[in-house]
């Protein structure tokens, strides 16, 4: 018997072991399996068993069988291998992003003491002599055992020494990492179960008044909580550890160690108290009709239409009978939100998965999953993986949104597209919601591809936020308009404008940055009232940090990245200059590189600035920023979003995580600082990216009593996408953009596979992407765009080249240019000249 196995490698095909005859009754497919390649020893999972013997080598036997039952379950073997196919990738790489890492094991290195060796170390130093001598002892010793007998870290070249000198050699073995949370509970002897003789001991008790005080504070507990923790014991009553130790001495209280859930569960009950409105009735029963006809529905309801209910409808339903929900979301951000909800109607039904959750506890509902005990998962792309037993409904809410395409590393999937596959497996139902869709799949809906329900009411009939375009182009701040805050004490090169000459027309530098206003009078106005009315605002800027560059205000050079081609953005948190793509930080620059000159220009603004200017104009008003620099932990999401919920933030100012699908009732104002960052992209989705979040971020306001306004304040006030936004008319805006994608030949009308070539060396990588391009050339010159160096050349110190493929919506076309781009990667990987360049494809690149 052989078994191709998938170890989590970037290898082209599966690797074929043989089964020893001991396993070959208990292996099963979807069970994890050690196996050895070139020395080191990997976790890894059966893909097919088989009794073809490999031509072309002689395979190795499995080292060991570490599952009795299946960890994976077929349908997921079978959406491993499309995700592999579909997205140009191994399903090594499908495993490294799919498994909890407690499941792929670590290799742990091991020292075995050579008897041939003998016992004459006197040819050793000193600290070879007593790792010798401990080897000889055990026989096998771990690096920590190393480093305990040497008492330090620095092990490693005495181990290389003793190799060398043939005393000992290495060997890999695996080691689980996974271990179980485990809680101390307080029992009492089963003797004192009968009244009577517990009576008897109270009544009777001697001395140690304290002891007896603990007894009856753990017989009030267990009979108010039933279980009694060790923990929960000693807080309750004060007692200390001696006292519960006398009580156990006694013989009268017992202490049991017991496996405990890391996340805590509440009961498992369905409890729906609320109805649906008659438009989202009308879109429940639409939804279930469209579903007898296709698997695919989209859910195209305006912001706070109620979609959240109209889906917690289809959930109910799906579980009544007997079934499991996926709830995807693309951030984690939402998911505190959306899980209070869930949990009110579901209980204990439901679980969350996502990065955020440590390795054992993504290992503990992992197992809940496969088993069927958790019902509903909500969670981030990465729960498409999850081991469902019987899954019957995807809810993909925001389904529009591009942080469900995973970018680095592969696997480069799309979890909404994903899902659908997955799906199917299952004969399940998919859902996607969006107040935008993505024009795919809106075009896919209206096509009759996918079925199509329209909610396009707000709940409680409340009427659509007012929109207002302010032109900042025409903004002329007089000196009475808004108090300039003082600049930033701690680095004097960042100033707050140009030069001193340029103030005596009196203009307000403090509000605005070379030009740019950070509030216009029409929105420092707006927001003055909301605030007076009781009303919390919002202020949407899709730049964190302080300030995204700096100009020497004589040369005007940029302090950029030393290993990416971009500027460097100011965190006056930190001080420190930051590269937003590769994370390295530099010290402030005082003096320019280019000219010598000590003072520098700000411009732009980022969140970090506006939240500092808020708090200089509006004293009174308590102030928050949510970007990932201010909600980096575990619970920051949703500490954060809870106090807004509650009223205890005013203005929030954040990125995109304020604008996807979260539900605040009390916001009235919605400001979009900076609309010309948000319009201006080198990228064929630009006008969809904008209106998407231009209808998101309004949709916050007027939720409950339809008095919302919005203020975007923009330069380019001729763009076409603003007006769709005013309107609301998303209709309108997917006729105009249909008819562009449709000239130039984009999705829906194509597919996209983009080709990235990456190297250290701006020549080879150049000359590896026109050789790669001229081949394909050959086949599909028509489709092809490029090579041309991106918008960021040069990114981690690695130039960058890209090429595009438009290729028409027919399946042989798509697989015999996937086929094609394997094969010109492989030609030009085993050139010697540009064996060391990283070509990367995307297919549906977003």
């Amino acid at each position: 018997m052989y078994a191709d196995v998938i170890i989590p490698l970037a290898l082209p095909r599966n690797y074929t072991w043989s089964v020893p005859e001991k396993w070959r009754d208990q292996v099963k497919e979807g069970c994890r399996v050690e196996v050895g390649l070139k020395n080191k020893k990997y976790a890894g999972v059966v893909r097919r068993l088989h009794h073809e013997k490999p031509e072309a080598f002689e395979p190795r036997e499995i080292g060991n069988l570490l599952d009795n039952e299946p960890i994976l379950h077929p349908a997921q073997l079978k959406l491993w291998e499309w995700i592999s196919n579909y997205y140009l990738c191994s399903e090594g790489e499908v495993m490294a992003a799919a498994l909890p890492a407690h499941f792929k094991l670590s290799s742990e290195t091991i020292l075995v003491f050579n008897e041939e060796a003998g016992d004459d170390f006197s040819h050793l130093d000193h600290d070879e002599y007593m790792v010798a001598e401990a080897l000889q002892i055990k026989k096998e010793l771990k690096l920590s055992e190393v480093q305990q007998v040497l008492d330090s870290n620095h092990i490693y070249p005495v181990i290389k020494r003793l190799i060398e000198k043939k005393v000992c050699t290495v060997w890999e073995s695996l080691k689980e990492t996974y271990t179980a949370k485990t809680e101390n509970y307080v029992l009492l002897n089963p003797e004192y179960n009968n009244e009577d003789k517990l009576a008897d001991l109270l009544n009777n008790w001697g001395r140690a008044p304290k002891q007896q005080e603990l007894l009856l504070a753990y017989l009030h507990l267990s009979r108010i909580e039933g279980e009694v923790t060790r923990s929960e014991l000693l807080k309750k009553s004060g007692a200390s550890e001696a006292q519960l130790k006398g009580l156990v001495e006694k013989n009268i209280l017992l202490i049991e160690k017991r496996k405990v859930d890391r996340i805590k569960y509440s009961a498992r009950d369905v409890s729906i108290d609320f109805e649906l409105t008659p438009a989202q009735q009308a879109a429940f029963e639409q939804i279930n009709q469209a579903f007898q006809q296709r698997s695919v529905c989209l859910l195209h309801g305006v912001t706070s239409s109620g979609k959240t209910q109209v889906y917690i409808r289809q959930i109910e339903q799906a579980i009544r009978q007997g079934k499991q929900v996926l709830y995807l979301l693309p951030e984690i951000a939402l998911t505190s939100q959306i899980i209070r909800r869930l949990q009110k109607h579901f209980g204990g039904h439901i679980g969350i998965y996502h990065s955020k959750f440590s390795q054992n506890e993504r290992l503990e509902i992992w197992n809940k999953i496969r088993t069927g005990e958790l019902k509903i998962i909500l969670g981030a792309r990465s729960s498409i993986f999850l081991p469902f037993q019987d899954l019957g409904l995807i809810v993909t809410d925001e389904e529009h949104d591009p942080s469900y395409k995973q970018q680095e590393p592969a696997p480069r999937y799309n979890a909404r597209d994903a899902a659908i596959y997955y799906a199917s497996l299952f004969g399940a139902r998919v859902l996607l919601g969006s107040a935008t869709p993505s024009v795919e799949t809106y075009y896919n809906a209206v096509s009759g591809k996918y079925g199509l329900v329209e909610l396009m009411e707000r709940y409680g009939q409340v009427q659509m936020p007012e929109i207002t375009v302010i032109d900042t182009k025409l903004i002329r701040f007089a000196k009475k308009a808004v108090a300039a805050p003082q600049p930033y004490k701690g680095a004097d090169w960042l100033r707050d404008d140009a030069a001193p000459e340029a103030r005596e027309e009196g203009p307000d530098t403090g509000s605005r940055d070379n030009g740019k206003p950070i509030l216009s009078p029409e929105l420092h106005t707006a927001i003055e009232h909301s605030l007076a009315n009781g009303k919390q605002v919002i202020l949407f800027q899709n730049r964190r940090g302080y300030s995204p560059y700096q100009v020497c205000e004589v040369c005007g050079w940029i302090p950029q990245c030393r290993y990416c081609d971009v500027s460097l953005n100011f965190h006056k948190l930190t001080n420190k200059l930051h590269c937003h793509y590769c994370g390295t930080v530099y010290p402030p620059v005082n003096t320019c590189a280019a000219c010598g000159n000590h003072k520098f220009v700000q411009r732009n603004f980022g969140t970090e600035r506006i939240e500092e200017y808020l708090e200089e104009v509006f004293p009174k008003a308590r102030v928050a920023r949510m970007d990932i620099d201010s909600v980096r932990g575990k619970t920051a999401h949703d500490s954060l979003i809870q106090q807004f919920e509650q009223q205890r933030i005013d203005i929030l100012v954040g990125t995109q995580m304020v604008v996807k699908g979260l539900d605040f009732d009390n916001v009235g104002l919605v400001g979009i600082l900076d609309g010309d960052s948000i319009l201006n992209f080198a990228d064929f989705r630009v006008n969809e990216r904008a209106f998407q979040l231009m209808e998101q971020v309004s949709g916050r306001a007027g939720r409950k009593d339809g008095h919302g306004h919005v203020y975007i304040q923009v330069a380019n006030t001729g763009n076409p996408v603003l007006s769709y936004v005013k309107a609301h008319d998303y209709k309108l805006f997917f006729q105009h953009e249909l008819g562009a994608r449709q000239q130039f030949g984009y999705p829906p009308y194509t597919r996209v596979i983009q080709v990235t070539f990456r190297h250290r060396d701006k020549d080879a990588v150049q000359t590896a992407a026109q050789f790669f391009a001229n081949n394909l050339k050959k086949e599909f010159g028509g489709y092809l765009v490029g090579p041309a160096e991106p918008v960021v050349g040069r990114i981690r110190n690695q130039y960058l080249m890209e090429l595009m493929l438009k290729l028409p919506k027919d399946g042989q076309t798509i697989n015999f240019a996937k086929h094609l781009i394997q094969q010109q990667t492989a030609i030009v990987q085993n050139s010697q000249k540009w064996k060391s360049v990283v070509i990367i494809p995307d297919v549906d690149a977003i």
